[in-house]
């Protein structure tokens, strides 16, 4: 396939994970998720990174699953289906990136809560950014760096707010 229509599939990737972050409704926002990660799983498979492109597939079927189920039951099914699925793949140190990308997804999305799933989360997209930036995902870069921005954006906001609410319940 074409470099350029591969590349455009990663800026549509992008183009729905912005539907995401821009709905209210939590069931529609896990959907474009759903599909951004079929989106860029398929981008990934045609760049040729293998096991971004499984994990992708295993992220969207986890955003599906997690609308019903969490809890750290499911994360360890999710654990070890990654975990066996990444290292089946495994060909260079590069694939670790969104193995470790999708793991640290994983807790975030069934375990944590509030702030710590913020910095968990950004800690997660740092591992996906890094894994654009060595496989040439132009819309994979443009995706992570916006979803980082809002991610420490919001964390910002939750800290100022908690601070708030601090003070006033001291006053």
């Amino acid at each position: 396939m074409n470099e350029i229509w591969v590349q455009a599939l990663g800026f549509v990737g992008f183009a729905i994970n912005l539907c995401a972050v821009s709905s209210v409704d939590d069931r529609r926002v896990r959907a474009c998720i759903c599909l951004s990660c079929l989106t860029f799983a398929t981008h990934y498979a045609l760049m040729g990174a293998i096991v971004a492109s499984a994990n992708l597939l295993i992220n969207s079927f986890r955003a599906l699953v997690s609308l019903k189920y969490s809890g750290k039951k499911v994360f360890w099914v999710f654990v070890v289906v990654q975990l066996v699925l990444s290292a089946a793949l495994y060909s260079e140190p590069k694939d670790l990136l969104p193995m470790m990308a999708s793991l640290i997804s994983c807790y975030a999305l069934f375990c944590a809560k509030g702030m710590t799933m913020r910095f968990t989360f950004l800690t997660c997209n740092v591992f996906w950014l890094l894994n654009s930036i060595v496989n040439g995902s132009y819309g994979g870069v443009v995706n992570d760096l916006f979803n980082n921005t809002i991610l420490c954006i919001t964390i910002f906001r939750l800290h100022r707010r908690n601070k708030l609410q601090q003070a006033a319940t001291q006053a």
